[in-house]
C-alpha cells in the first residue's frame, strides 16, 4: 500500500495557503502604516473644489510664495495655474497670475490652503518622496522649508499669509 505525503483533506491545504496569504497581506499593511503613513491618507482638501467667478465673492485673500529647486536650479511656476482650467471657468481657491511663484489664496469663506492642494490644482506631484518628476532615492531627497525653517509637513502644510515655501530636490550630501 502506498501512502500519500499528507493525509489531509484538500480543503486543509487550501486553508493553509489562505492563512499564509492573509499573514503576508497583514504584514504588508503593517509595513505601509509604519514606514509610510501618508500613503494611506486620501487628501480631500476643500479648497481644491473652490471656483470663483471673480473677486467679489471673497472672504479671504492671502498670498504665499512657492519656489522649487531641482538639483540647485530653480523651476519656474507657470502663470495662470488654476485660472479657467478644465475644472473651473474662473479662479480656483489657489492660483497664480504670473510666473513669479506668488500663490493667490482666495476663498469665499475661511478654509485651509495646504501646499498639496496647490499641486493638485496644478496637476503635479509633491510629497516627501517626490517633487514634480524628481523622485527621492538612496542618494537624493526632497526637503521643504517654510520661512527658512525645515518643515516635514510637506503637502499637508497649511499655508499662511506671506509664507515663503521652498521645496528642494537635492543630493543627500548637500
Amino acid at each position: 500500500m502506498v501512502q500519500d505525503d499528507c493525509l489531509c483533506a484538500p480543503s486543509v491545504k487550501s486553508e493553509s495557503w489562505l492563512m499564509v496569504g492573509a499573514a503576508v497581506m497583514t504584514a504588508a499593511f503593517f509595513a505601509v502604516v509604519v514606514f509610510s503613513p501618508n500613503a494611506l491618507v486620501d487628501e480631500d482638501w476643500e479648497i481644491v473644489d473652490v471656483c470663483l467667478a471673480g473677486h467679489n465673492e471673497l472672504v479671504s485673500h492671502e498670498h504665499s510664495t512657492l519656489r522649487i529647486f531641482l538639483d540647485g536650479s530653480e523651476v519656474a511656476i507657470a502663470a495662470e495655474i488654476g485660472i479657467d482650467d478644465a475644472s473651473c471657468d474662473g479662479l480656483r481657491g489657489i492660483h497664480t497670475h504670473d510666473g513669479t511663484g506668488k500663490l493667490h489664496i482666495e476663498t469665499p469663506r475661511t478654509m485651509e490652503a495646504p501646499v498639496g492642494a496647490f499641486f493638485d490644482i496644478w496637476g503635479e506631484t509633491f510629497n516627501e518622496n517626490q517633487i514634480l518628476n524628481s523622485v527621492a532615492d538612496e542618494d537624493s531627497e526632497v526637503v521643504m522649508y517654510v520661512n527658512g525653517e525645515l518643515n516635514d509637513e510637506y503637502g499637508s502644510h497649511a499655508m499662511k499669509n506671506n509664507d515663503v515655501i521652498e521645496i528642494h530636490y537635492r543630493d543627500k550630501s548637500d
